[in-house]
C-alpha cells in the first residue's frame, strides 16, 4: 500500500489525510484542536498491514495540535509528523500547519 507523508495536505480533493500503522489497535481516532480533542468524532478506518487511515475536509489555515487516541485509552503522537510540541503533560502533540 503506497501511503503519502502523515499528515497529508490534498490541495485538489480539499482534505487532509492521516494515517498510523499500529498492528496490535482493535481502534484508533484522530483528535486534536481542530475538533476540540473529541475522542470519538473522528474514527480512522482499518486498511491493510496493520495501516489505520481517516480523510478529514480541509482546515482553514492555521496551525493545529493533535494526537491519535488507541484502543480509548492511550494517546500517541504521529510517528512520521517530526513536527511536535510538549502537550504541557509529559508528552507530544504532533503539529499540523494549514
Amino acid at each position: 500500500m503506497k501511503l503519502h507523508e502523515s499528515p497529508y495536505i490534498n490541495k485538489k480533493k480539499k482534505t487532509i489525510e492521516f494515517h498510523l500503522k499500529l498492528r496490535s489497535a482493535s481502534h484508533v481516532s484522530l483528535a486534536g484542536s481542530f475538533n476540540q480533542w473529541a475522542k470519538d468524532q473522528l474514527k480512522m478506518v482499518p486498511k491493510k498491514e496493520g495501516i489505520w487511515k481517516i480523510e478529514i475536509p480541509m482546515l482553514p489555515s492555521g496551525k493545529y495540535h493533535y494526537k491519535f487516541l488507541i484502543d480509548d485509552q492511550m494517546w500517541m503522537e504521529d510517528i512520521e509528523n517530526q513536527l511536535r510540541e510538549p502537550d504541557g503533560v509529559t508528552g507530544w502533540n504532533s503539529v499540523l500547519t494549514v
